[in-house]
């Protein structure tokens, strides 16, 4: 279970969501839109020198991210041809289902997962409707919740897998 990328799918969903959250702020601070009375809008981004300068990282990021994690699923698929990884699924790639207390364990993460959210996303509605939070602060919002519920699925995984060693 060692070099199962199933184990640390959650951390790479998170990397992967963080650094949509980098390119969230970047379009929330410099871009502008404007909509017109006839209809239609118009969207526009200023990029300061600072701000060209975190949109190539950001870009180097993703292509770098991208490179790794194909190479690290093919590595996987390669060691655990039993065990493949697909993006053509919509099965979360993490379920671990090999045996009935695997079965079991993705059914407590799954759990915990559930009351995170049954809490978290009436309380941000609310927050939401009360306070004038603006756009990009919303989406960031919904991101660092869709981060926190791969936190919570991979801490009980992981909790459980170093209890086992």
């Amino acid at each position: 279970m060692r070099n199962d990328m199933r184990l640390t799918y959650p951390l790479w969903q998170m990397a992967g969501i963080l650094i949509i959250l980098g390119f969230v702020l970047l379009v929330g601070y410099a871009g502008t839109v404007k909509t017109f009375p006839q209809g239609g809008f118009e969207f526009e981004i200023s990029l300061s020198s600072y701000s060209s300068i975190f949109i190539l990282v950001m870009l180097a990021a993703v292509f770098l991210y991208l490179i790794l994690f194909v190479f690290n699923i093919a590595k996987h698929n390669k060691r655990m041809p039993k065990h493949k990884i697909t993006m053509n699924t919509f099965k979360p790639q993490e379920y671990l289902e090999d045996d009935e207390l695997f079965q079991d364990l993705t059914k407590q993460a799954t759990k915990k997962v559930y009351t995170y959210f049954a809490w978290a996303l009436p309380i941000m509605a609310a927050v939401y409707m009360l306070l004038p939070i603006s756009k990009t602060w919303m989406i960031a919002g919904i991101l660092l919740l869709a981060a926190g519920q791969y936190w919570i699925f991979y801490w009980t995984i992981k909790k459980f897998m170093s209890s086992v060693d």
